[in-house]
């Protein structure tokens, strides 16, 4: 190849290397932080709720009457103001009253809410 085209496909690669080297960055970098409240609502989720509901994607839950956490239904009913305490606390239907704090009650309703966000999309 002759001098000058050599250097343009130099500057060419170097412009390709730097934009693909900018891309991978600005993906990491545009990926959300998990929300804290979250991560210990799903922590709640597993050790509280999984013996019965599905508490992640869309499996059926063990038991027949108890709503996966993706379903409608669950959805419908954590929106409900003061719904999720009161289950919670009481029980619904066959379902036993579970020991939670109101630390563990909030992070497990900020579950819920993002798998609800996530459903909804972008």
């Amino acid at each position: 190849m002759p001098p000058r085209r050599t250097y343009s496909l130099r500057i060419l690669l170097s412009v390709l290397a730097l934009l693909a080297s900018a891309a991978v960055t600005t993906g990491a970098a545009a990926k959300p932080k998990r929300d804290p409240a979250v991560a210990h609502g799903l922590q709640v989720a597993r050790r509280a709720c999984a013996g019965c509901h599905s508490v992640e994607g869309d499996a059926d839950s063990r038991q027949a009457k108890a709503p996966p956490f993706t379903s409608q239904e669950l959805e419908h009913v954590a929106a409900l103001e003061g719904r999720v305490e009161m289950l919670t606390r009481q029980g619904h239907y066959g379902m036993p009253a579970v020991s939670l704090t109101a630390g563990e009650i909030a992070d497990l309703k900020a579950y819920i809410a993002s798998l609800e966000r996530r459903r909804a999309g972008p």
